[in-house]
C-alpha cells in the first residue's frame, strides 16, 4: 500500500515546479508580445467568480467585454484571478505540513503581485514541503484532521483530507491556472501542466515484454 506521505507529496512537489516553468512561459510571453503582466495576473474566467472583472484591452484583444461596473486595476482584489490560484496551490500544499505532518505554519501573506514574487512563492512551497519528514505521516490514516475556513469548520480524517481533499484541490487551482493562461493565448499543452521538467513521460522503442 503507498504510504500517505509518497500519495501525496512527492506528486505536489512535482507539480508545483511545473507550475513554476507555465509561470516563466506565460512571463516571457507578457515580454514578447508586449503585453500587460498585471492585467494576465489579475484575470478571472468568469464574472461571477468573487473578485474583479478587468479590462484586458492590451492582454487579449478578442476577450469579451467587461462589466462597465468593473472597477480599476488598482482597486482589484485578487481573488480567483491568477494569483490568487497559485497562491492556493501553494497553501493547500503548505497546509499538508502543518495538519498532517504537525510541522510548524510558515506564514504567506498572499500578495504576492508579479510573476517573479509568484515564482518564488512557488520556490519556498516546495522548500516547505521538502523539509517535512515522510515518518511525520506515518499513521496518520484515520488521524483527526479539522480544516477552520471562512465556511465553517470541516473535519476530515488523515486520508480523506490528503486524497480526497488536497490533492483534488490542489489540481483544481493548478488547473485554473493554466485555463487562464490558455485562455490569454500563452503557449501552453498538457505536457506543460503534466511534464514541464520532462521528467515523467520516458519514450521507449516498445513495451516491455
Amino acid at each position: 500500500m503507498v504510504s500517505l506521505y509518497n500519495a501525496s507529496i512527492p506528486m505536489m512537489i512535482k507539480y508545483l515546479g511545473n507550475l513554476k516553468l507555465i509561470l516563466t512561459k506565460a512571463e516571457k510571453h507578457c515580454v514578447d508580445k508586449g503585453l500587460d503582466p498585471q492585467e494576465m495576473i489579475k484575470f478571472r474566467l468568469i464574472a461571477d467568480m468573487r473578485g474583479s472583472v478587468i479590462s484586458l484591452s492590451t492582454c487579449l484583444p478578442t476577450c469579451p467585454p467587461t462589466s462597465p461596473q468593473s472597477p480599476p486595476l488598482t482597486n482589484i482584489t485578487p481573488t480567483h484571478s491568477l494569483d490568487y490560484q497559485v497562491q492556493s496551490c501553494s497553501n493547500t500544499a503548505k497546509f499538508m505540513a502543518t495538519r498532517l505532518g504537525k510541522q510548524e505554519d510558515v506564514f504567506f501573506a498572499d500578495d504576492e503581485t508579479t510573476f517573479p514574487q509568484l515564482q518564488s512563492r512557488v520556490d519556498r512551497t516546495v522548500d516547505i514541503l521538502r523539509a517535512i519528514p515522510p515518518e511525520s505521516f506515518e499513521g496518520k490514516e484515520d488521524a483527526e484532521v479539522i480544516l477552520e475556513s471562512k465556511m465553517g469548520n470541516f473535519k476530515f480524517t488523515g486520508y480523506t483530507y490528503a486524497i480526497q481533499y488536497a490533492c483534488p484541490n490542489f489540481h483544481f487551482h493548478l488547473g485554473s491556472a493554466y485555463c487562464i493562461l490558455r485562455h490569454l493565448g500563452v503557449p501552453l499543452g498538457a505536457f506543460d501542466y503534466l511534464d514541464s521538467q520532462k521528467d515523467l513521460f520516458i519514450k521507449v522503442d516498445k513495451a516491455s515484454s
